[in-house]
């Protein structure tokens, strides 16, 4: 169908008022074009419900599965409506959901999975410019980015103390007979780096650390629930007293080692800063901070960090190899450029391999 922020409003309009029976005159408002993103596609919105002289109106996002080849190789966008349902009510600040409908369902306006959810209160840091630089964190005195730096951390130590059988998480849990969760996780980023190489190149640098990776595996690691995706960018704040009010992007979540959290947020934080040659922002807790703070919050230790500061560097430089291509073929970059090849993920990649001495630190220019 046409995605227009007219056929937006009209389609959606309709499928709400199917499950809202009780919202008399439900409309869908003000619908703004896709935000950035390269997994889904991502619309904001409001919806309004009511008699004309009492009027409610609720913020809301509208989530649609890509409609051709984007970041992954897969996507199930029910994963994410998933995980946040079962996170309601764990004291885990999550979005309210509104409503999830499969591509293949009758009814569906779009033909494509979507899911409709509550467009939450609060700020998150920039990444565009990144933090780093500019935006809101970038004015606040230093004691306020420390505290909101200390305010995320501890929130992602609650996920990780999460007990994810009794929530039903489950479903996160996939692997073969024999596997354990980090097992799996290499797998899958074995077949999501041959993927990309398909689509662009072979990528020497990602091939030499993935060996790596695979051959120096820490063993009998603990198992918890893990976000996926922690980072500043992707929690929302309270202006008033910096308190972390809710979390977002669900769509990495796995059970695995929590340390694994804690190092995609350490190196997403190096790779807005280092891996582009920033300075990194006054205020903010250095790494030994950090640590001491997310073990006291979540009641593990951050044995086997390097490793996986390597693991989370190699993740986040493949990715960002797949952003790079897709800026390229959309141009979004100029000419000639090699965003799959130099990016802050790759950078960071080469820094963190050097700082430990890895055997591929030495690898030249990106990929």
């Amino acid at each position: 169908m046409e995605t227009s922020p007219e056929a937006i409003a009209a389609a959606l309009a309709g499928w709400l008022r199917q499950g809202w029976p009780d919202k008399p005159a439900l409309a869908v408002k003000d619908v703004r074009p896709p935000i950035q993103g390269f997994s889904n596609e991502t619309w904001l919105l409001d919806l309004e419900w009511g008699a004309d002289d009492a009027r409610e109106r609720l913020p809301a996002v509208l989530r649609l599965q890509p409609a051709e080849v984007a970041l992954f190789p897969t996507y199930d966008l029910s994963f994410q409506y998933r995980c946040m349902e079962r996170l309601a009510g764990s004291g885990i600040p999550v979005p309210r959901l509104f409503g999830y409908a499969e591509g293949s369902e009758v009814g569906n306006p779009f033909g494509r999975s979507f899911y409709v959810m509550e467009r939450m209160p609060g700020r998150a840091p920039g990444e565009n410019p990144p933090y780093h630089l500019a935006g809101w964190l970038h004015d606040l005195p230093p004691a306020r980015r420390r505290a909101v730096w200390l305010n995320g951390v501890e929130m992602m130590a609650r996920v990780n103390r999460l007990d994810w059988t009794a929530l039903g998480l489950g479903f996160l849990d996939q692997p073969s007979a024999g596997e354990s969760p980090l097992d799996r996780q290499l797998r899958d980023s074995r077949a999501f780096l041959a993927w990309a190489e398909s689509l662009a190149e072979p990528y020497p640098l990602l091939r030499a650390a993935l060996d790596w990776l695979e051959t120096h595996r820490p063993q009998g690691s603990p198992v918890a629930l893990c976000w996926g995706d922690p980072k500043l960018g992707n929690c929302l704040f309270d202006p008033e007293d910096d308190r972390c009010s809710g979390l977002l992007d669900w769509e990495s979540a796995h059970l695995g080692n929590p340390v694994d959290d804690l190092a995609w947020w350490i190196v997403l934080d190096r790779s807005l800063c280092d891996g582009y040659g920033f300075p990194r922002l006054e205020g903010l807790p250095g790494r030994d901070e950090t640590i001491a703070h997310w073990e006291r919050c979540s009641g593990q230790t951050a044995h086997d960090l390097p490793y996986y500061e390597v693991f989370c560097a190699f993740k986040f430089a493949l990715i960002m190899a797949r952003i790079g291509c897709l800026f390229m073929a959309r141009g979004l970059v100029p000419a000639g450029q090699r965003m799959d090849l130099d990016n802050g993920g790759s950078a960071t990649l080469r820094l963190i391999a050097a700082e430990q001495r890895l055997p591929f630190a030495e690898r030249g220019r990106g990929c």
